[in-house]
């Protein structure tokens, strides 16, 4: 088994070899720079991704409590508000006399002042 070793590292790294020369060394570092600059961006698209769904993730949620709130109260009156620099509104509507349509929609810009929408449609029975 030692025997085995030693001529696996010998293949490797044969005598009298002291070490890599200096052309080794920087074509190597100009091959690591390289991919390194090559992944730049797509690490940019990921942050900017990354940041969409966090924004629509919270969107979501505010659209949710929102509906949630109003059906829990039975507040039926529509208004707007703003939450971590996005606007909420809300519309409520008859559809019967026990029926109504509530519509919460949420808007925002990221950080390149692109307008984004994210908007939810329900309906709510009560006696």
């Amino acid at each position: 088994m030692l025997r085995k070793i030693r001529r696996f590292l010998l293949v490797i790294h044969p005598r009298g070899s002291k070490g890599l020369s200096m052309i080794e060394v920087l074509v190597s570092m100009i091959i690591f720079a390289t991919g390194l600059l090559m992944l730049a961006p797509l690490i940019i698209t990921s942050l900017r991704g990354n940041e969409w769904a966090d924004m629509t993730t919270k969107a979501a949620h505010n659209i949710h409590a929102k509906i949630e709130g109003i059906k829990n109260t039975h507040d039926w009156t529509s208004g707007q508000d703003n939450l971590q620099g996005m606007t909420r509104a809300w519309t409520v509507e008859d559809y019967g006399s026990f029926l109504k349509k509530i519509v919460v929609k949420m808007t925002w810009l990221d950080k390149d002042s692109t307008l984004h929408r994210d908007s939810i449609m329900t309906y709510e029975s009560f006696n």
